[in-house]
């Protein structure tokens, strides 16, 4: 019994923490997760375990909203005396993305995951002549869906050559908002042109 009341207690600090945050502090730590996931999310949303399709929506703000969802639940208990606010969303987010990356693999089976969670991983792990097809594959839907669009040409280089979000904002002179529509907008491209070139993944 002094156990449960114990976590009864521990769980309304954390909600009383987590309900004493102003509303510009959140701003501040959401547009600052949002650009976290962004950058841990590069190059992986077109399709896969992070892509629209699968999770049921933008990706950015799935992770973002689904983090402070399951901070406000108690699912994920925040450790203020540890971590900042940002801090402890980070480490929701990167737990978020694991697990939806195990699940992908499960639901696919031997099919290799696309969206490059190997091909630019920073640890640069080995690519057999599968992944190498499938990021063939990959970059001819970029090429395809792009071609017509200015933007979307500028909006590939970046993601071809930059690390990071911020670095593709500095690339292409686009302000964030328009990365974000760029992104969604080559997002529907992708899958529809997939969609309708099936031949070209099996």
């Amino acid at each position: 019994m002094n156990f449960e009341n114990t976590c009864m207690d521990n769980d309304k600090e954390i909600l009383q923490h987590l309900n004493s945050i102003t509303d510009r502090e959140w701003l501040d730590v959401v547009d600052k997760l949002t650009t976290y996931v962004h950058f841990k999310l590069k190059g992986r949303t077109l399709f896969g375990a992070h892509s629209e399709q699968n999770l049921g929506g933008n990706p950015v703000d799935y992770y973002v909203d689904e983090a402070i969802g399951k901070l406000f639940s108690l699912e994920w208990k925040w450790q203020f005396d540890k971590y900042s606010l940002l801090e402890q969303l980070q480490r929701v987010v990167g737990s978020m993305i694991s697990t939806n990356v195990e699940k992908f693999k499960t639901k696919k089976g031997n099919i290799t995951l696309m969206e490059e969670d190997k091909l630019i991983s920073m640890e640069k792990p080995e690519i057999n002549d599968y992944d190498v097809e499938y990021y063939e594959v990959f970059k001819k839907a970029l090429e395809e869906c792009s071609k017509d669009d200015e933007d979307l040409q500028l909006y590939v280089m970046a993601l071809d050559e930059c690390i990071s979000f911020e670095e593709m904002v500095t690339a292409t002179g686009f302000e964030k908002k328009k990365l974000y529509v760029l992104q969604k907008k080559m997002t529907r491209r992708v899958t529809t042109y997939l969609e309708t070139n099936k031949e070209l993944i099996r």
